[in-house]
Formats: structure tokens, sequence, C-alpha cells
């Protein structure tokens, strides 16, 4: 019987593995297609790509502290204007395994917890720990199929991240 932990944890793994097939395949890009704005998503591929690592830490921070942060007090951060993808490439498996380290120790109970989720001064949300994961899982497949049109766009043939590729064996 597949529990909550093994569900949510199939997404994390799925989306790590599509996020690195993708990381590989940017990698193929000059410095110029990386930045080039494209008027998709955050402009060009870097950024978007900044943008789901930023969100992957985000999440998980607020996961491990047990808090999410006020809506009305989040600041957008950019992309560093000197990013790299290399860094990206060096830094997103940390972020990964800072996630798995606390997946690990989670119980049913864990993912269940609800966190208080301020979306405005007045309203706020109740929302369950595996919830907030499988957000940020749909966030960043939303944005890897953008980068898959960006590539297309520049001509490039993108890789396959389809949940079900990734499930084949």
């Amino acid at each position: 019987m597949t529990t909550l932990k093994d569900t949510v944890r199939i997404d994390l793994q799925y989306s790590a593995w599509a996020t690195r097939r993708l990381l590989q395949a940017c990698a193929s890009l000059s410095a110029d297609e990386q930045r080039r704005d494209l008027g998709i998503s955050h402009g060009n591929v870097l950024n978007t790509l900044y943008h789901i690592y930023d969100a992957d830490r985000f999440w998980t921070d607020c996961l491990v502290a047990d808090h999410i942060p006020p809506l009305y007090e989040w600041v957008r951060v950019p992309a560093p204007a000197r990013l790299e993808l290399g860094e990206l490439v060096q830094s997103w498996p940390e972020a990964w395994a800072k996630l798995d380290r606390w997946l690990e120790s989670a119980t049913q109970d864990t993912l269940s917890h609800t966190l208080p989720f301020k979306i405005s001064r007045e309203t706020q949300l109740d929302i369950p720990r595996w919830q907030v994961m499988r957000h940020f899982v749909n966030h960043a497949t939303l944005h890897r199929g953008q980068i898959v049109g960006m590539l297309r766009a520049l001509g490039n043939a993108p890789p396959n991240v389809d949940y079900m590729e990734y499930l084949l064996p």
C-alpha cells in the first residue's frame, strides 16, 4: 500500500530528476542563449531556472522551520545579475538533500500537520505540509514546461521531462 509519504517522495524525486535533465539540456546553450529574453515566464532560461530554484529553497525552508511567512511580507528575489548555470547545477542538489533529510524523519502526522498561511492581513489558510510539497512540485513542473518551450524557441530539442517518462524503466 502506498502511503502519503511514499507519494510525496515520488513526486519530489520526479521533480529533481526532471530538473536535472533540464539543467543538462540548458548546459548546451551558449551564455547568450541562456540570457536571451524570449518573453516567456521570467524572460529567459537562466532567470526561470533561478526562480524554480529559489522557490524550492523557500518552501523547503518553510517546511523545515514549520512556518510560512505571511504572503504580504514575501519579497521576490530576482536572479543575481551575474548568475551562471553552473552555480545552479552545483547548489540545487543541496536544496534537494535538505528536503530529503527532512522528509526521511517525517511521519504521516508530520505531513498532515497544517501550517498557518496568511494570504492577507485578514485571511489565513491552514495548509497541510504535504500540500505545500505538492505545490512546489507543480510550480517547478509549470516552469520546466516553459523552459522546454524556450529551448524549442532557441532551436534546441528539449529533453522529455514528462512524469510518465520518469516512471518508465
